[in-house]
């Protein structure tokens, strides 16, 4: 090897970019996702307690009203749950309704004559139910397995569509009218102060008057030049 090409091997490396860039692999085939459905719980777990002294975790589960007492006063037990409010069914309603008296009352409607049952439940549960009964029904509902309610199809636009602005029409004898009114109008030019203004001489100022002289001297200077 000379001594040239032995220089020239410790400055370049000669690389291209099929000697460097690209290197020989094995070909495999892609490896695609997989979705794999997690397994679902009966039950969330509850979390883990430990006691506040000693750090260390309880042997059992501690239930979450395990401090729970009645309250001092109206002494009711939180461990049983007001139940839902219920109707009980009237079994001799409809006799009753047909041989007691007629009873009117607002709005002068004869609740035992009114056919429909759906009609008149309606009418006893808005108009003669008291706000405090309402709120009563409304606390004591049922809360267990509460689920919200699947959207669904979102609904179709409904855009506005304004209408096109358009001018009012005046009717054609109206338009005549505005049109010879208009053309007994006069269209002329008048300045009242334009005799005013006209009738004094223009001041000259400083820089005009300079003007003047540096005009009039080169104007003798190419005279005296031509001569």
């Amino acid at each position: 090897m000379t001594e040239q090409a032995r220089m020239e091997s410790m400055l370049f490396s000669y690389g291209t970019t099929n000697r460097t860039d690209y290197r020989g692999y094995k070909i495999e085939a892609p490896v695609f996702t997989k979705y794999e459905e997690k397994p679902k719980l009966d039950q969330r777990q509850p979390p883990e307690v430990k006691d506040i002294h000693t750090l260390t975790p309880w042997q059992c589960a501690v239930p979450f009203y395990l401090l729970h007492k009645p309250k001092e006063i109206v002494r009711t037990n939180p461990y049983q749950v007001q139940p839902k409010f219920e109707k009980p069914i009237d079994k001799d309603r409809a006799r009753v309704q047909q041989t007691r008296p007629r009873l009117v009352m607002t709005p002068a409607v004869s609740m035992d004559d009114i056919a429909d049952a759906a009609a008149r439940e309606i009418l006893c549960e808005d108009m003669y139910t008291s706000t405090a009964a309402a709120g009563m029904k409304e606390a004591v509902r049922p809360y267990f397995r509460v689920a919200a309610p699947f959207p669904g199809h979102s609904a179709k636009a409904n855009p506005v569509v304004l209408p096109k602005y358009a001018p009012p029409t005046v009717s054609e004898e109206w338009r005549m009218d505005s049109v010879e009114w208009d053309n007994r109008q006069h269209r002329c030019y008048c300045d009242s102060t334009k005799e005013f203004w006209l009738s004094y001489p223009l001041f000259k100022c400083r820089a005009c008057k300079e003007s003047a002289i540096v005009d009039a001297s080169r104007k003798a200077k190419l005279q005296l030049a031509k001569q």
